[in-house]
This record gives C-alpha cells, sequence and structure tokens, in this order.
C-alpha cells in the first residue's frame, strides 16, 4: 500500500514527463511554466450532504445543516471548497459549474465511513437511473413489451440480475443499413431496447423473454454522476460508487485540465470514467466494470493522461486511449475478463504501458490500432482460451495477430521483459448486494442515528 501511495505521489507531482524517459517514443507536449514562489494553499468552505437528515433548506455548511440533495453542490462549490457526501443513494447528479485552481481545488469526497458527516459508514451510490412501474407495459408482439414514457430514455436495465445496460438497436447493422424498423430489431435481440422518440414509446426485449412486471426494471435518464463543464479545471472525485450514467460515472468534458479521480467504483454506464479533450488527467485506484464501451475513455486528443492501479473489467475494452491522444501512462493495472480488450491503443502517440496484467480478454489482450506509437514493458499477459491472443494490431480477425508472448515480442520487439501466465487477479464486486445495501441504507442508517441520539439524551 505504501508503494502504491508513493507511486501515486510521484505521479502528481511530476506529471507525465518524469515518466517519458523510459521511452524515446513519448512526444514533447508543452508544460505550464512553474510558479517563482511557493504556492499558498486557499482555505474554502467545506459542505455536506446527507441522504440520513438532509434538508435543501439548509445551508449545507455543517453535518447538522447538510442538504439532501447533491445537485445543490453544483452551483455551490468554489476554487478551494470541499464537498462531504454521506452514505445512501442518490438518484441525481453534480455538474461543476466553477473550476478550482492549483492551490485551491474542487474536492467531492464520498465520506463512506461517516467521519465528517456523522452517518453510519455504507457506500455512496450516485445513479443515473429511475425505477418505473414495469406493470405499464403491454405486449408489442412475441417477447417485445412497450409503453408510453416521456424522454429522456438514455438506456435500461434489470436490477435483478447482472445489471448490464440493455443494447440499443439503433446502433445495429439491422438499424443503420437494412433500415429494419426498431421494434422488429428488438424481437430478435433478448436484453434490447428501441426508442421511438417521436412517439414517446419504449420498446423492450427482457434478458428471458418474459414480461417487464416480473423483472426490477430502471430506466437511465441522466448522462453523467459527476461532470464538468468545458474547460474547467482543479477537480477531485474520491471514493463514489456510479452506476447506469448515460454516459460516464465521472465525465471530464471538453478542455478539463488537471482532473482526478481516485478509488471510485463505476458500472452500467457507456465508460466508467471519460476525459475527452483533457489535459492532465489522472484516475487512480478505481473499478470499472460492465460499461457498455469501455471501463476508462481517453479520446478526441486528450493529453498526459495517467491510469494507475485501476481494475477494469467485463467492459467491452478494459481501457482505451483513442483519437490521437498523447502520452498516455498506464501502470499497475489488472484489466481481464473484458468482451474484446484489456488495453486498447487507438491512433495515438507516445504511450508508456509497465507492470500492467491482461488476463483473459475475450479476443486481445492488448490491441494497437491505426498506428499508434507506444512503449510497453515489464506486463503480464495471460490467455484464457484458445481463440485469444496476446496482441492484435487490426480490427481484421486473425490478422496482424499474435497468439503468444513470443510470438509478439518476435514480431514488434515489444515487452520483452514481460511474462506470460500467472497474472493476479482480484475478486469481482457483487452488484445485487450493492443496490441492496444503498435501497435500504437510509432506514436503516436513521433508526441507527435516531437510538443514538436516544442514548445520549438518556
Amino acid at each position: 500500500m505504501r508503494r502504491k501511495l508513493c507511486l501515486l505521489l510521484l505521479v502528481l507531482a511530476f506529471g507525465l514527463s518524469t515518466f517519458a524517459l523510459v521511452t524515446s517514443r513519448a512526444q514533447e507536449v508543452p508544460e505550464p511554466a512553474p510558479a517563482t514562489t511557493p504556492a499558498k494553499l486557499k482555505k474554502g468552505t467545506k459542505f455536506y450532504v446527507r441522504q440520513t437528515v438532509g434538508d435543501d433548506t439548509n445551508d449545507g455548511k455543517s453535518p447538522q445543516t447538510a442538504w439532501k440533495s447533491i445537485s445543490k453542490l453544483s452551483h455551490a462549490m468554489h476554487a478551494g471548497d470541499t464537498a462531504y457526501i454521506g452514505p445512501g443513494l442518490y438518484r441525481d447528479k453534480i455538474m461543476v459549474l466553477n473550476e478550482g485552481t492549483p492551490d485551491a481545488r474542487i474536492t467531492f469526497i464520498a465520506d463512506t465511513t461517516g467521519q465528517h458527516t456523522g452517518d453510519p459508514p455504507g457506500v455512496v451510490m450516485i445513479t443515473g437511473a429511475e425505477p418505473i412501474d414495469e406493470n405499464i407495459f403491454v405486449q408489442h408482439s412475441e417477447g417485445v413489451y412497450k409503453a408510453k414514457l416521456a424522454p429522456p430514455v438514455v438506456g435500461l436495465t434489470e436490477m435483478d440480475g447482472p445489471q448490464y445496460r440493455y443494447n440499443r438497436v439503433n446502433q445495429t447493422k439491422e438499424f443503420l443499413v437494412d433500415k429494419m424498423p426498431g421494434p422488429k430489431i428488438v424481437a430478435r435481440y433478448p436484453s434490447s431496447f428501441f426508442y421511438d422518440a417521436e412517439n414517446q414509446t419504449l420498446y423492450m426485449h427482457t434478458t428471458d423473454g418474459k414480461p417487464p412486471n416480473t423483472h426490477e426494471i430502471e430506466i437511465i435518464r441522466r448522462i453523467a454522476g459527476i461532470s464538468t463543464l468545458e474547460g474547467h479545471r482543479h477537480i477531485t472525485v474520491i471514493g463514489f460508487t456510479f452506476r447506469h450514467e448515460g454516459d460516464s460515472g465521472v465525465y471530464f468534458f471538453k478542455e478539463t485540465g488537471d482532473g482526478v479521480a481516485i478509488n471510485n467504483t463505476a458500472y452500467g454506464c457507456r465508460q466508467g470514467i471519460r476525459a475527452y479533450n483533457s489535459v492532465h488527467i489522472t484516475l487512480y485506484g478505481n473499478t470499472l466494470f460492465r460499461n457498455e464501451n469501455s471501463g476508462a475513455y481517453f479520446v478526441q486528443q486528450s493529453t498526459n493522461a495517467k491510469f494507475i492501479n485501476n481494475v477494469a473489467y467485463e467492459n467491452v475494452k478494459g481501457v482505451r486511449w483513442g483519437s490521437q491522444s498523447v502520452n498516455g501512462l498506464a501502470i499497475g493495472n489488472t484489466v481481464f475478463d473484458n468482451l474484446e480488450a484489456g488495453i486498447s491503443l487507438e491512433d495515438v502517440s507516445g504511450a508508456v504501458l509497465r507492470d500492467n496484467r491482461l488476463s483473459n480478454n475475450k479476443e486481445t489482450q492488448l490491441k494497437v490500432l491505426l498506428d499508434a506509437e507506444y512503449d510497453s514493458d515489464s506486463n503480464c499477459f495471460q490467455n484464457g482460451a484458445a481463440e485469444q491472443s496476446v496482441s492484435h494490431f487490426s480490427n481484421v480477425a486473425f490478422y496482424d495477430r499474435q497468439k503468444t508472448l513470443p510470438e509478439y515480442q518476435k514480431a514488434k520487439g515489444r515487452d520483452l521483459h514481460s511474462r506470460e501466465g500467472g497474472c493476479p487477479i482480484p475478486p469481482k464486486l457483487d452488484v445485487r448486494k450493492l443496490h441492496s445495501d444503498t435501497m435500504t441504507y437510509a432506514d436503516r442508517a436513521r433508526k441507527m442515528i435516531s437510538a443514538s441520539t436516544e442514548r445520549r439524551v438518556r
């Protein structure tokens, strides 16, 4: 643990330029000029949100006068401010409307222990989904059920199962090329849906073809749990659990800089955490799984991103860099059981991969496309089935594909000090227990707080 903490502090303090020495392929990216005088930390305001006893008519500035809704933080937080959010389930979002400074970051902390808010320990969960009355659906055709539903409808999931997102049929060949009507495509595929926005009608096919009222269905309506406005910088997000967001749990939007996400969990989103055209984004110690696109996605010329000691599984891709992003750094991550690739580098340059564990990713452990430039070594590769490969340098099946580490080393001259097999894999999270615990937390916690108060009065 101490080694990991030292590594994180080193990376945060010195940035990617410290690690550029390990590769001759990394591009030079201008860094801001250093300050000539030591920075003086700005003392900001502390805000509190509590699912248990919060009230949005309060001022939010103490545990006793906490808010109930996390969206109250959107306007309230300014440079130097810190928010402590107590455990519970928040069907809400935070859009960061202001920005921090190098010496006065805006910081959001999930107070899972209750140390700051005074709440009993628990998960701090933010979701973009809402429950629905499953009895509003009527049968449209065999396996297909429909209901009138006002927008937005971004997606849906079954909470009584593994909580994957349903597939959107408007992304399929049948819809885009063959011009087949959406409801007919839904009939073909379990766990799929089509939303007719013009008529405000949702068509769905459950995982087992049974009526929706035999399941616990939630509709995804919000885009992100915590997101930044264009160009906002110096934001920190620590310790949250995000589920079923339309885009991502944490979204560092266009030209965001110096964003940090530490020890968060994100699942059931399009991507767990996304950085779009952003610079100096650091993701450390996050657990990202069952996301539709990727666990983490650095895209559209994102620069100097760091992905360190994270776990990513059962996404399409564990972590993905793309669209001319530059100088990505991946160190000490475990990416396994993803549906396509563990790490994917697509049209990028200056990427550095070290000490990662890539195991049992369905197609390939490492995917490299569009002449991506990278340096990689000291990783662990482990195929879990005969059809898997260590590396793949094409979107064409079986072309430029290396089944074993020696084949990859010989063909590409990379990962010469890496090993094959014996990659340690962590246990997976139980989403149904997470759901049960967060759904019942508020009532349980209020009883505990009430009992504690009564004992003090006596």
